[in-house]
């Protein structure tokens, strides 16, 4: 099972603009110097991987490679250019449009998965149908708009991305690598659309995927890209206006839904809820204190795994949230409705960006080694690590690669047996180990999201590679699968797994 991928960084250099202008200035797929594109039906598209679908080389919309072309909102296919300061229609329906929550004009806002396959909105595939399809209603033929998994693979697995700027405008060449290294297209930053405005943070662009969530977030995916960073991302509403790319041919291929975000998802076989699925052994609580635990093992070479959360009691409790470099513990009074901490510092505790609470948001590698917060390497010194501080001994906080490698060397069973949750198992010599993880869901803000839906735990390991400087890695599990992620922002409440060497 291949470990999920950290996304490409796009580089700034003089060597790499000097060698995008030779490649703009010589390249026919950039330089469709014509005053208007040519028919969309009779362009070729360009493919960048093998089995990869055909890119046109614009925006649904735009006269040139380099233009923003149209907005939409997921699922909409008039589409609207900013004219005058204001959102007008490309059919002259409405010159004063807005993107925003409202259902007579975004009529999937707010509903799920079931209800758009009922409407006709997506297809049993779980994309949108044709008739919803912004590219092929503008397009036709073939055109259609591309899938999460093809941003992905844009994203992450089978190109490379430089960044530049022509005629005036900033973006990313996205090139194939290999027997496709000639093949590139243009990504242009073109903001987005909120409400009544036009967002143009600099160098920010963006592009809807056809698909949408399904678990109950009413969201879709889209791919963002800057300077810094590119990923595919799903917790976006719909009604924001992005542009369209059109894509031909190819896989068409949808990766799997869930509460995965970022890299392509790594998914472990999970067998569906029964009574067998979690042993009472694992519900159980074990003998003796947390700390003074032995551990589980579950693979060769690997930690040994603690049998519950941090502040849970059992292994069948949510146990506590942290944030990200925190170490005093969270809990949810279901009838206050409230976060506290559990030492009594904070009765009202919110899970957001604020310093008090989430005392390593914001900052660089650089910054979190300078204040003691992390070590060279990007991880949670032992100080910040919420393990070590809540059970002390030689328990910590799980390192990225093996909460990977939990996926990767596992069997997990989702089960609603008493309790919701995983059951993870070793294999091979290793299938009488298992822990449970229970669906703890995690925290913002004031709210606790995905109870008994899904897990989040925490890893000791910022994210180094490039800027966000508030993201670190996770892993996330659901009844659909599970894998790990870069961006998920340190001011959210997650759960802590300890695991230790000996």
């Amino acid at each position: 099972m291949p470990t999920m991928k950290t996304p490409s960084v796009i580089h700034r250099s003089t060597v790499c603009l000097a060698t995008v202008a030779f490649f703009l200035l010589s390249s026919s797929f950039f330089l469709a110097s014509a005053a208007e594109p040519p028919p969309a039906a009779s362009q070729e598209g360009v493919q960048l991987w093998e089995d990869g679908p055909f890119w046109a080389d614009r925006n649904v919309g735009a006269d040139e490679p380099w233009g923003g072309g149209l907005y939409f909102w997921w699922g909409d296919v008039i589409g609207y250019r900013w004219e005058e300061g204001r959102w007008a229609a490309s059919d002259g329906s409405s010159s004063d449009f807005e993107f925003a929550k409202k259902v007579d004009s975004i009529p999937i806002y707010g509903k799920n998965a079931t209800v758009l396959l009922k409407e006709g909105r997506i297809t049993e595939g779980g994309v949108l149908a044709p008739a919803h399809d912004a590219a092929r209603a503008h397009w036709g033929g073939e055109w259609r708009m591309p899938t999460k998994q093809e941003l992905v693979d844009l994203a992450y697995n089978k190109c490379d991305w430089t960044w530049t700027t022509t005629n005036g405008v900033a973006g990313a060449v996205v090139r194939g690598r290999g027997d496709y290294a000639a093949a590139a297209i243009f990504l242009p930053t073109a903001g987005w659309a909120n409400q009544n405005r036009r967002e143009l943070r600099p160098n920010f662009g963006f592009l809807w995927a056809s698909d949408p969530r399904t678990d109950s977030f009413p969201g879709s995916w889209r791919i963002q890209y800057t300077t810094r960073e590119c990923f595919v991302f799903y917790h976006w509403d719909r009604f924001m206006g992005t542009p369209v790319r059109p894509v031909r041919g190819g896989l068409g291929r949808s990766a799997g839904h869930g509460d995965a975000a970022g890299q392509e998802q790594t998914k472990p076989s999970v067998r569906p809820a029964g009574p067998a699925c979690a042993p009472e052994e694992l519900l159980a609580a074990a003998e003796g204190e947390p700390a003074a635990q032995t551990g589980v093992r579950l693979w060769e070479g690997g930690p040994l795994w603690a049998d519950r959360n941090v502040g849970a009691g059992k292994p069948s409790e949510n146990g506590w949230f942290f944030c990200w470099g925190g170490t005093v513990g969270c809990a949810y009074d279901l009838e206050t409705k409230r976060w506290a901490a559990v030492d009594g510092s904070d009765p009202l505790h919110g899970f957001d960006e604020y310093r008090k609470n989430t005392p390593a948001f914001g900052k660089d590698a650089d910054t979190l080694l300078r204040m003691g917060f992390a070590t060279a390497d990007g991880a949670l010194a032992p100080a910040h690590d919420a393990a070590r501080a809540n059970w002390g001994g030689a328990w910590r906080m799980p390192t990225r690669r093996e909460l990977d490698g939990l996926v990767e060397n596992c069997d997990w069973t989702w089960t609603t047996n008493g309790v919701k949750g995983c059951v993870v198992r070793g294999r091979g010599d290793y299938a009488d180990a298992a822990i449970f993880l229970p669906a703890a869901g995690y925290a913002v803000e004031r709210k606790w999201w995905d109870r008994d839906r899904a897990g989040y735990l925490w890893s000791v390991d910022a994210y180094t590679d490039a800027p966000p400087t508030d993201c670190s890695w996770r892993l996330h599990f659901g009844s659909s699968g599970a894998g790990t992620s870069y961006c998920w922002d340190r001011h959210v409440g997650g759960s802590i797994r300890p695991v230790k060497d000996e």
